[in-house]
């Protein structure tokens, strides 16, 4: 695979010293040094903070867009991105469906207001396609049903010049990024506690598969709480 058509992607996850990506941990003071550091060091990595649907949701687009205004668009499916559209940084939304509840085209975080950017399949309604064209978010159509991840990343690339992407969760995006071949790199900023939560998800969810993709270390930081940053990228 010619790595240089594509966004190359970086998986950017905060966790536990037992891997768990949510949890008690997260809210401990003693934590907040690499905290800090996760979102510092997200955005020199790259300048698109990509996540799932569920964890868009969750932080970025939280609303519930009234689409009835919307009924019967006839728009194609086919990517559309506002006329000199730029961006100094970017949210990118892996969103099948067309659930992602924005109410302003953008997510703050990090100190930066970062462009919201919709990845889509066909299931997302035509209504939801002229919604996102009234917010000025631009969206790309990448598969039928279900997501093609590839076609999504050379486009990014195409469309924004993206080089690289941090992948930031959840666990299912991640895992599917995996399974693809797709994963480039893994930083993973390693916070000073023990979850200890079995039910709490680690960084990569494959659905109980086993997935024959090799990496090995590149480097370890100390951080200033007694955490650590780990990066491991993808062995040739």
């Amino acid at each position: 695979m010619n790595t240089m058509e594509r966004a190359r992607v970086i998986v950017h996850m905060r966790v536990s010293i037992d891997g768990k990506i949510d949890g008690p941990f997260e809210q401990q003071e003693a934590a907040k040094p690499s905290s800090r550091y996760y979102s510092n060091e997200l955005f020199k990595l790259s300048p698109a903070n990509a996540n799932g649907i569920t964890t868009v949701k969750a932080y970025a687009a939280k609303g519930h867009p009234d689409l009835s205004q919307f009924d019967g668009s006839q728009l194609e499916y086919e990517d559309w991105v506002p006329q000199g559209f730029h961006a100094e940084t970017y949210d990118i939304s892996f969103d099948r469906h067309g659930r992602a509840g924005w109410e302003r085209n953008y997510f703050e975080y990090g100190g930066k207001k970062s462009r919201a950017i919709e990845v889509l399949t066909k299931q997302a309604s035509k209504a939801y396609l002229a919604f996102l064209r009234s917010m000025e978010i631009p969206y790309l159509i990448c598969g039928e049903r279900d997501l093609d991840l590839h076609e999504a990343l050379v486009k990014l690339k195409r469309y924004f010049g993206l080089d690289a992407i941090a992948l930031c969760g959840g666990a299912t995006i991640d895992g599917a990024f995996l399974q693809a071949g797709l994963v480039d790199e893994i930083s993973l900023v390693v916070a000073p506690f023990v979850s200890g939560d079995n039910a709490t998800q680690s960084s990569f969810n494959t659905l109980g598969k086993f997935t024959d993709e090799q990496f090995e270390f590149k480097s370890a930081t100390k951080l200033a709480d007694g955490g650590v940053h780990l990066i491991f990228t993808k062995h040739d």
